[in-house]
């Protein structure tokens, strides 16, 4: 489904990207395909959610969200499974390889923390970095695959992913979540992104995306130390935009992290 020939050519403009190792593709996969698992997301039914991030994370849905979960997937919407199966298959790896220059990559079957994501209205994200060890299988996560599959989004809704520069002066990327986009970005503690805007979609529309995690069994010994500087590899860093620090301040609000 993917043009692997895109790899060759984008290569370099992917891992020359500012702030940090970064594209968006349009036109990613199959429409008719991916319209038929946005039919089926729609109707699921069996969505997790992690109540312990708390304003970090609001109306923010995943599945799956335990072992068992897999197999509501498998049942109620088989051509998403199909799409989530055929991203991590080596066909995509070696796609992936050529594009990053990150060779070893390893699929995560569990989808700890990825899967599929549903955002309803009101609902956003704020501005993080992904853990970059992953505490069940101590693989070292490297790159995010991002595959909205939001037929008709309307860019009045908003749900944009902003990509920071690491000391967060700066919101480098918006990137609308339009239909059939896929974002990739490899993942360090300085790989900063999130939709920290309050979703802005009609009541009963979510925002919808694959989120394909790739791992490693090693990394650079410099990416580990950057990671290890900020804290614990395994949970996610969150962090404060500027226009969030002066609305807590002038809240009263003085302790936000």
């Amino acid at each position: 489904m993917i043009d692997f020939s895109l790899a060759s050519k984008i290569k370099t403009q992917y891992q020359k990207a500012f702030p940090y190792p970064h594209i968006v593709i349009d036109n990613f996969i199959d429409p008719h395909i991916l319209k038929r698992a946005h039919e089926e997301v729609q109707n699921y039914q069996h969505w997790g959610f992690d109540s312990s991030q708390g304003e970090m994370e609001v109306n923010k849905f995943h599945t799956p969200w335990n072992p068992d979960n897999i197999n509501d997937l498998e049942r109620d919407t088989p051509i998403s499974r199909y799409i989530l199966k055929y991203l991590y298959s080596q066909s995509v790896l070696n796609f992936l390889t050529e594009l990053t220059g990150i060779g070893g990559l390893i699929p995560d079957d569990t989808f700890y923390g990825g899967g599929i994501h549903k955002i309803n209205p009101g609902g956003q994200l704020a501005v993080h970095a992904d853990y970059s060890y992953h505490r069940f299988t101590g693989w070292h996560r490297r790159i995010n695959l991002l595959l909205y599959m939001n037929d008709g989004w309307q860019k009045e809704w908003g749900g944009n992913l902003e990509l920071w520069n690491p000391d967060m002066s700066e919101c480098i990327a918006d990137i609308e979540p339009f239909f059939n986009r896929a974002v990739i970005f490899n993942i360090t503690n300085k790989a900063l992104h999130g939709h920290p805007k309050p979703l802005n979609c009609p009541e009963g529309t979510s925002r919808y995306s694959f989120a394909l995690y790739y791992f490693t069994k090693d990394r650079p010994e410099e990416e580990i130390e950057l990671n290890m500087r900020d804290g614990d590899m395994t949970s996610v860093l969150w962090k404060e935009s500027p226009q969030e620090t002066v609305e807590r301040l002038n809240n009263g609000d003085i302790f936000k992290f």
